[in-house]
């Protein structure tokens, strides 16, 4: 039986598995074949994912080496 997850625990695993998406680190499959369920905070098919969301999270988390990333992310964006 599998041990049930804790919202926030929930919400870690999908903005994680997102920004992994996002920045190429890992792949859809790849998290599938790895966890067999893959939790996403949006539709990750959409254009504009929530970066300053994503940031956001990851400030309140102090992982600050991926709000770098995403902030870059975000200035590309804007630049085109």
């Amino acid at each position: 039986m599998p041990a049930e997850k804790y919202d926030y625990e929930v919400l870690d695993e999908a903005m994680n598995n997102a920004y992994y998406i996002l920045t190429s680190s890992k792949t859809f499959e790849e998290i599938m074949d790895a966890m067999g369920e893959c939790s996403l905070p949006f539709d990750i098919r959409k254009e504009g994912p929530d970066l300053s969301g994503m940031i956001e999270y990851f400030i309140e988390t102090e992982e600050y080496e991926k709000c770098a990333v995403l902030q870059k992310m975000m200035d590309e964006d804007e630049k085109e």
